[in-house]
């Protein structure tokens, strides 16, 4: 059914709403730069600093430990496990190693058609900052394609149960507002708003606290989901869960026995260093604009500031301003509280590039850089684990729910697009177990992920192909694609150096070869397959006349006598027996 031109203008009127446009004003006039540039820098209205700053934001001027923390460690920690299926099988032959990479390529599938990867540096912020995230199992279908999905939710308005023992609750409460009217449009027969504070009843067209919004409570257990408005008292519907647990999955942060982010012990910290950088500034600007304190008679009537102003006293007056050395005091202060929210935090001042000590050493980094990795594969855990977790309630939901459904998988595998048929019931069958792990390098740089590697490929620890899957860009790209090119070049460079010795020697096929190349370097390949290519033999008349069934000029069909003893009398009657022909013996007495 088509929207009607009001349903359109309140759905554009309401996204709008939604926004923050401040924002993107502020931005783009900081970006246009001009007068409206400073103003929007300073928080400044258009009349000056006297506005009400009804129009910009009043920035708090202090540095946010807390964002450039929680960004840093997203940075590190959001990268996906790699899905790993070559150590499943029970039992090593070829049939459960089939199985199991078949398996592979279908739930590799589910996570390219799900983006899952765009989920890991979202799920990287919240997890250390709410300490927990969420992800419900559900369908989605493109085109003609039906795949299960997990839906990353926003952790802020959903209300877990018990944790229990294996860190997963078994209910879970997420509660949300959203206007009367859009709501009526998915569920028509939909209840008056009642008001549960009066208990009475509000009409359609009225507000409900000014803003027209109901609350809407998805709550889900091992039974299902329920989705209930509390204005109407209504259960609007109830979806069974097919699962033997309850479809959801949460990534919890370890902590003592309370749900707590990182930055939660920080946020004290954070507060007074505010106050002091405040107070800081304020010192600064006053140092130098600070009142003058006169000792004595002026002989001047009124006492003159500025760069070019004379003033005149009489002999034995003075002049002093008040010392500014708070100033100094209040910043050291200030580097003594961000010591102390880089500790409690595990935020270091080597992640933003600075060095700790006046001259570094390879021991310093690596011990400056402990605590934080040992913090990075305390989150990798976490998150390994609940991946495996999504991975086997996404194969269950699928051979539950559609077990004999045939349908197409797709797959990238570098850049290259592949396809496969499956069934549920039979290429999953039961059999919901995943492998995902983090490789050795997933918290490296780039610089020190290419020493490491080099360093592990020379040693023979790993292959060239896990070295190159660690590279990021490169696993971007087809790694076979990449080898078959690798393995040209060093066939041409080896083909081109035979070409050179082959001229060295007097050969003047390399010689007018390497001319080619010469002139010609584009066709370089076209040129080496031309000079390697072996040139069949010639052959001469008679093996011409041969190969035709015809014997040398002169002669008969059958060619010159064979060179050699004459062959024995009965092989010779054998083969005129076998051609057809016969013989008689006859006996001569001398």
């Amino acid at each position: 059914m088509m929207m009607t031109f009001g349903e359109i203008l309140d759905r554009a009127d309401a996204l709008k709403m939604g926004h923050d446009l401040t924002e993107r004003r502020r931005m783009r006039a900081i970006m246009n730069g001009g007068v409206e540039g400073v103003q929007a820098v300073l928080g400044w209205g258009k009349d000056g600093p006297e506005t009400d700053l009804d129009d910009l934001d009043v920035d708090l001027p202090t540095a946010n430990i807390v964002w450039s923390g929680l960004e840093r460690l997203a940075q590190r920690v959001g990268k996906m496990p790699i899905l790993k299926m070559e150590h499943l099988p029970i039992k090593d032959n070829e049939t459960a190693r089939d199985r199991a990479e078949k398996r592979s390529r279908i739930v590799n599938a589910w996570d390219e058609m799900g983006r899952m990867e765009l989920q890991y540096p979202q799920m990287g912020r919240w997890v250390p900052g709410y300490g927990f995230s969420v992800h419900v199992i559900k369908e989605r279908k493109v085109q003609d394609y039906i795949f299960p999905v997990a839906e990353l939710r926003d952790p802020y308005d959903c209300y877990p149960g018990f944790w229990g023992p294996d860190q997963q609750p078994t209910e879970i409460a997420t509660i949300r507002k959203i206007p009367y009217q859009r709501l009526k449009q998915v569920y028509p027969a939909l209840g008056p708003r009642k008001d549960l504070r009066r208990g009475g009843v509000v009409l359609l067209d009225g507000n409900w606290e000014g803003n027209g919004d109901v609350e809407i409570i998805e709550y889900m257990n091992a039974e299902g989901t329920y989705i209930v408005c509390r204005e109407t008292q209504d259960v609007l519907t109830f979806i069974p869960n097919p699962l033997s647990e309850p479809a959801f999955v949460l990534t919890k942060r370890f902590s003592f026995d309370a749900l707590k982010g990182q930055y939660t012990h920080v946020i004290g910290l954070l507060a007074q260093s505010a106050k002091l950088n405040l107070l800081g500034m304020i010192a600064t600007e006053d140092s130098n604009f600070r009142e003058t304190n006169v000792f004595g008679e002026m002989d001047s009537d009124e006492y003159q500031t500025g760069r070019e102003a004379i003033n005149f006293f009489q002999a034995g007056a003075r002049v002093e301003k008040p010392t500014g050395d708070l100033i100094q005091q209040t910043f050291q202060a200030i580097n003594v509280l961000e010591r102390q929210m880089r500790i409690v935090g595990q935020y270091d001042v080597g992640q933003d590039g600075i060095s700790p000590n006046s001259f570094a050493t390879g021991e310093g980094i690596k011990n400056l850089g402990s605590a934080f990795n040992n913090n990075i594969a305390e989150y990798h855990m976490a998150f390994k684990h609940s991946q495996q977790l999504i991975d086997r309630k996404r194969l269950e939901w699928d051979d539950v729910m559609h077990p004999n459904l045939k349908r197409k998988v797709f797959w990238y595998e570098g850049s290259k697009a592949n396809e496969e048929m499956y069934t549920p019931a039979t290429d999953i069958a039961g059999d919901y177990r995943t492998k995902r792990v983090y490789g050795a390098m997933a918290t490296f740089d780039e610089t020190s992920k290419i020493l490491a590697g080099l360093q592990l490929l020379g040693a023979r620890v790993i292959d060239r192909r896990t070295f190159q899957a660690n590279i990021d860009g490169l696993a971007d790209e087809s790694i076979e694609l990449i080898n078959e090119r690798v393995l040209q070049d060093e066939a041409e460079i080896q083909l081109i150096g035979l070409l050179s010795n082959k001229s060295v020697q007097g050969d003047t096929k390399a010689e007018m070869a390497l001319v080619e190349l010469y002139t010609k370097p584009g066709e370089a390949k076209k040129t080496l397959v031309k000079f390697y290519t072996p040139e069949e033999p010639q052959m001469s008349p008679e093996e011409v006349a041969m190969a035709q069934g015809l014997g040398p000029p002169g002669m008969g069909p059958g060619g010159p006598a064979p060179e050699g003893p004459a062959p024995p009398i009965q092989t010779i009657l054998a083969q005129m027996e076998a051609e057809g022909g016969g013989a008689q013996t006859v006996a001569v007495n001398r």
